[in-house]
């Protein structure tokens, strides 16, 4: 069992205050309170649905966050353009022959071509440099 325990007049007010009630009612809590914090099992023990409330009640909802809407600018790059173009050009050369249909370009990043009846894609890729 607990051993008796003394509260200052400064704790049993400040939850006389928080609490809203008499001075013996906080002397119970503050009671409890201690008995729980030094292992009094028997005054901490919950029931199955107590558990449920209380844990209920401490979880925290996560606030909504909002969704970035403004797109970050795409930087262009001159040299996988340039490259990109000559690849374009020469398939641009070959539509008008006739070997090549439906050619559409996205974004100096992917080639669409019809040759025979098929459809066919060109993904163009710039690796990163090697790290030393």
């Amino acid at each position: 069992m607990v051993k008796e325990m003394r509260f200052t007049q400064e704790q049993i007010l400040k939850q006389m205050k928080a609490n809203h009630c008499t001075k013996d009612e906080a002397i119970d809590i503050l009671a409890w309170d201690y008995a729980i914090d030094h292992g009094d099992t028997e005054k901490g023990a919950m029931t199955a649905e107590q558990k449920k409330m209380v844990r209920n009640l401490t979880k925290a909802e996560k606030a909504p966050t909002e969704k970035r809407t403004v797109k970050r600018e795409r930087k262009i790059d001159e040299n996988k353009k340039e490259v990109f173009g000559w690849v374009k050009t020469m398939l641009e050369g070959m539509e008008l022959n006739g070997k090549v249909e439906n050619l559409t370009c996205k974004n100096e990043a992917e080639i669409s071509f019809m040759h025979g009846g098929e459809a066919f894609t060109i993904k163009f890729t710039k690796h990163r440099a090697p790290k030393d």
